[in-house]
């Protein structure tokens, strides 16, 4: 997944410092990819990460951002130790200003009955103007900026509006039912911390893996998840 290097005009003030390339992109493919192989019994093991330097800080960000954060990740069946897996997750922020989409984004998940290929950034709509002197692809999806039939704003369906929704839905449950409510928001597949440990625990190890310049280890033992 990657996006282009002018919205580091924008990012430069945390860049790199308060969260890295991975943290902000490479979360997206790691928590889908989590949720469908933890369900098969897979849990990650082991984590190295590589990284590319020098565009970023050239336009300005702290000398320590990465332009390019790649993980690879290692998995294995919980009740078949012989059953493994290996994931690549690669994020950028120093894609080329005119790459004709924000953000591409491919998806590749190959297993062994079958396969999924997704390419986000193509969504049918392929635009040329002699103005921009390239062609675009626009995701008509992303959000509305068209006002409805009467003026009003009509973007509660586009990037971010439904998940404010759910959360402060979250939020009055808990409060009206208190502890007893998180079993039941963990239960609805919602991004609570039960059910984002394991990509929290796959991004902190790419961290320290670049870090430390060694692969790291994760372990799971009783519900808790450790780094090594």
């Amino acid at each position: 997944m990657s996006q282009p290097k002018s919205q580091l005009e924008t990012f430069k003030a945390w860049a790199g410092v308060d969260s890295d390339i991975s943290y902000y992109l490479n979360s997206h493919h790691i928590d889908i990819c989590e949720s469908m192989v933890s369900q098969q019994g897979f849990f990650p093991v082991k984590v190295s990460a590589s990284a590319s330097k020098g565009t970023a800080v050239g336009l300005g960000c702290d000398p320590i951002t990465e332009d390019t954060i790649s993980l690879l990740v290692h998995w294995v069946k919980k009740d078949d130790p012989s059953k493994r897996a290996t994931g690549v997750y690669t994020a950028s922020w120093t894609a080329p200003q005119k790459a004709g989409v924000h953000s591409n984004q491919y998806f590749h998940y190959m297993a062994s009955g079958g396969e999924i290929r997704i390419d986000q950034a193509k969504r049918g709509y392929d635009v040329a103007d002699d103005n921009v002197g390239q062609l675009v692809w626009y995701n008509p999806f992303y959000m509305r900026y068209a006002p409805d039939e009467e003026g009003n704003f009509a973007g509660q369906t586009g990037y971010g509006y439904i998940s404010f929704e759910k959360f402060v839905d979250g939020c009055r449950l808990v409060n009206r039912d208190g502890v007893s409510a998180v079993k039941v928001l963990d239960d609805r597949g919602l991004p609570t911390l039960s059910n984002t440990v394991g990509t929290t625990a796959i991004l902190e190890a790419g961290r320290r893996a670049l870090d430390e310049n060694r692969e790291v280890e994760i372990k799971v033992e009783d519900g808790v998840w450790s780094l090594i």
